[in-house]
């Protein structure tokens, strides 16, 4: 991505170095620390930092995001052009990201032996108007606004979304589909759900056109979700409605951590290898079900071949965990093997011959022990098999 302006700093070190000081809109430090996306899967590139360790971003389309060192961001602007209007306009924006704020004297003046020779100079410099704070504060203010769902910010190792960076009041899901009407673009339906069920607004939303806002919604539910399995399940549900496996799939590890019982950790790690599967992640699949495996097959007595002696305590034993002894001639076993055969057709569009036949083996032999027809599963099964012997 290029940008005229930014392409003028690049080139002129003096016209740089005021952008940098006193106006913190560094081109030298283009290095954010660590590896972020936006949730859209949009084009992000770091374009300067300022001296508190913040980056700004140059979005497609020419939009520039700003991320604190803090986990915070926002839009603040819909240009490279409009960005440097309000840093050097109103050079102490950050003061003034809260409802009712006022471009007082504190916010437009900017550091330095001589701040208003050093404004002159570098509008001057790349061709900019003089505006007045008042309309650079409204103008802020409204990109921050748009900062959801198109410009959320997510880290790339956990997947959660950086905190918005003001305090500004915005319209609930529930307010933005009873705005529309019932006859309008988003088609909310005549019956609308309960006020306090946040998750069908949710899942309204997402039929109603708005997936994007409803799935940013929900990656911000399950960055503020604590040990809560029944919340956990209903956002990794939701989350894979809204078309976001790869989210869905970490409110699942969550969900999986929280299961006591083999059969619902069987269940919830089968549930997971589908959904890191359909993320894009065959290997983490393999993982998540052969977890899954793990966690059904009871757990051998211990064996003491060590040489070490027990100590009696006199306290009661765990029992071994034999609920799910037959689970391979159950229902879970059909799903297992089922996920099996799935996971060996993602292996093999990969290209991971080996990977593939391992899981193709792995569902066969499951449906062997389970005995009896299994005609549900016999075309995936075939085509998996087609699958992996176009591979040699």
């Amino acid at each position: 991505m290029t940008d005229v302006l930014l392409s003028t700093l690049r080139a002129r070190p003096r016209l740089a170095e005021l952008a940098a000081y006193p106006f913190n809109f560094d081109v030298a430090r283009a290095d954010h620390g660590e590896e972020v996306v936006l949730a859209s899967g949009a084009p992000l590139e770091p374009i300067a930092g300022d001296d508190t360790g913040g980056t700004y971003f140059l979005c497609d389309g020419g939009a520039v995001l700003y991320a604190s060192s803090e986990g915070e961001a926002g839009l603040i602007g819909d240009s490279v052009t409009e960005a440097l209007e309000l840093l050097i306009g109103l050079p102490g924006w950050w003061d003034v990201l809260v409802p009712d704020a006022d471009a007082g004297e504190a916010a437009v003046i900017p550091y330095g032996p001589d701040p208003e020779a050093a404004r002159a100079e570098l509008r001057t410099g790349l061709g900019l108007p003089e505006r007045t704070p008042e309309e650079l504060l409204a103008r802020l203010h409204g990109a921050l606004l748009r900062t959801d769902p198109e410009y959320t910010l997510l880290t790339v190792e956990e997947g959660m979304a950086y905190e918005l960076l003001d305090e500004l009041p915005r319209p609930t899901l529930r307010e933005r589909l009873l705005a529309a009407g019932g006859t309008g673009a988003a088609g909310v339906p005549a019956e609308l759900p309960p006020e306090e069920d946040e998750f069908a607004w949710i899942a309204t939303a997402t039929a109603a056109g708005l997936a994007a806002e409803a799935r940013v919604r929900l990656i911000r539910l399950l960055d503020d979700t604590g040990p809560d399995a029944v919340r956990l399940g209903r956002i990794a549900t939701a989350l894979e409605a809204a078309g976001d496996p790869a989210q869905a799939a970490r409110a699942q590890r969550l969900f999986l951590s929280l299961q006591d019982t083999a059969l619902d950790r069987g269940s919830a790690g089968r549930t997971l290898a589908r959904l890191e599967r359909l993320a894009g992640d065959p290997e983490a699949a393999r993982r998540a079900l052969d977890g899954a495996v793990a966690a059904l097959d009871p757990r051998p007595a211990v064996d003491r071949t060590d040489g070490q002696e027990e100590l009696d305590l006199g306290l009661p034993q765990p029992a071994a965990d034999t609920s799910t002894r037959n689970w391979r001639r159950l229902g879970i076993g059909r799903m297992v093997a089922e996920e099996y055969f799935e996971l060996a057709l993602a292996e093999a569009e990969s290209g991971h011959p080996e990977a593939a036949r391992t899981a193709l083996r792995e569902a066969r032999e499951l449906l062997a022990v389970r005995g009896g027809p299994h005609d549900a599963l016999g075309e995936l099964a075939q085509r998996a098999t087609w699958a992996v012997q176009r591979l040699r």
